[in-house]
């Protein structure tokens, strides 16, 4: 079946010297592997720039159900990005975006609105002009929505504790390790609450910030088996502060 279809670029890893297998989250088949040839091959129809992670795509291909590893004929880009890869803070949350998704999203099947979830949220970072410091944090709570684990709303008021293996939060702390602590909880309650628009309004320090990163990264690790060993947060922080 010739589809052509948009697309968002996740992960690249080598193949051979010429090949690539591009994981790509794609509007008309969910997450699909493809084998793709790089324009140092005098075959190569694919430029290295259009394979970035979250680069967003228009891809055709030649698609066959139940096939692992698919084939892409054409590849352009037809809405390019202003910032996302020269500015060195988009950059770097990016890259862990990019992370993020690559080890949660596993669903082989379209999903229209996580579509136009990942690719609203990209050009929003993208054309952000009064900081992005938060957008990762917002991003990751939203996706749960997707992911099916977004939290329940906090009934307890501002001293409530936040459950990170239940969801929810409590008037005092479970019989197990996995919680956040009531000033913690209290940014994740405002986090569940936030959009693109209203973010910036939750004001952390840095270190306050990277422990909100750990927490929702746990939460994703306790609540999604494909969820381990997210490395790229390290440089955010660095770039971050």
């Amino acid at each position: 079946m010739h589809v052509t279809t948009r697309a968002i670029v996740f992960h690249t890893v080598p193949y051979s010297d010429s090949t690539l297998i591009a994981r790509i989250y794609t509007e008309a088949f969910g997450l699909q592997a493809y084998l793709v040839s790089t324009s140092r091959s005098k075959k190569g129809k694919v430029k290295s720039n259009l394979l970035q992670p979250l680069t967003q795509v228009e891809i055709e291909v030649n698609h066959r159900e139940n096939k692992s590893l698919q084939r892409i004929s054409e590849i352009s880009c037809k809405a390019a990005y202003q910032t996302l890869h020269t500015d060195m803070v988009k950059t770097s949350i990016a890259l862990f975006l990019a992370e993020v998704l690559s080890k949660s999203v596993r669903e082989e099947e379209a999903n229209s609105d996580l579509y136009a979830f990942l690719s609203n949220s990209l050009f929003i970072l993208d054309h952000a002009e009064d900081g992005a410091a938060n957008f990762h944090l917002c991003f990751l709570m939203q996706l749960t929505k997707f992911l099916g684990f977004f939290p329940q709303t906090n009934t307890h008021g501002p001293r409530a504790i936040f459950d990170l293996r239940d969801g929810r939060f409590r008037t005092s702390p479970p019989d197990h390790p996995l919680w956040a602590d009531a000033d913690d909880s209290q940014v994740i309650d405002k986090l569940i609450e936030a959009n693109y628009e209203t973010m910036q309004g939750i004001l952390l320090t840095g270190q306050r910030r990277r422990t909100m990163v750990n927490h929702l990264l746990r939460y994703y690790e306790l609540h999604l088996q494909s969820m381990h060993d997210v490395k790229s947060h390290h440089i955010l922080e660095a770039v971050l502060g």
